[in-house]
């Protein structure tokens, strides 16, 4: 599994839809920098994309 499918899929886990995950990981991340996608192809960006997507995880948790 690449790199962006382990991202895609969290991403669409966290977001609850494909299509909104692909979008996301398109778009440009002032916290990141620059898009999630980009920082994709080595494993320590797909670890700043993993923690980005548990922060948005944790800021979407409010219960």
């Amino acid at each position: 599994m690449s790199n962006y499918e382990i991202a895609l899929d969290r991403a669409t886990y966290v977001l609850g839809d494909k299509a909104r995950a692909k979008e996301w990981l398109e778009k440009m991340s002032g916290t990141l920098g620059s898009s999630p996608k980009e920082l994709l192809s080595t494993d320590e960006g797909l670890q700043r994309v993993m923690r980005h997507i548990k922060s948005v995880e944790l800021a979407n948790d409010t219960d």
